[in-house]
């Protein structure tokens, strides 16, 4: 019988050690790098707008949206999904045909498989 507990100690001892030594490398929440637009951008109606960078886990990126919306209105007028389960890096790159002069926001979130999330807004002036 104290060989049987001394078993079951020695077990969970080794256990908690080897489950609880997992390391987590580099940033918790996902990274978000919008290359273009940039707030400096100039905006006219009509304009063919690229909306382009690129989004990175240290673990694995579960769901990404992609929304821009006119600020007047509350209208959404660009929404996405685009597949990113289990990649590590996304890279995007999408097209944007401006609307009427207004303020739109443009926004980017990123969660990964550990509840992480980030954000990314930018308004965009279309004159």
């Amino acid at each position: 019988m104290k060989n049987f507990i001394y078993s079951i100690i020695l077990i969970s001892v080794l256990s908690s050690v080897i489950f609880s030594c997992t390391k987590n490398t580099g940033p918790d929440s996902p990274v978000i790098v919008l290359t273009a637009p940039t707030d400096t951008t100039t905006i006219n109606a009509g304009d063919t707008i690229k909306i382009q960078g690129y989004i990175t886990d240290n673990k694995n990126l579960h769901e990404v949206y992609f929304t821009i919306q006119n600020n007047a209105t509350n209208t959404v007028v660009v929404s996405d999904n685009p597949y990113t389960h289990g990649s590590k890096k996304f890279d995007f790159n999408y097209v944007w045909v401006a609307g009427d002069s207004s303020i739109y926001k443009l926004s980017i979130q990123a969660l990964d498989h550990e509840n992480h999330s980030s954000t990314k807004e930018l308004l965009l002036n279309v004159n």
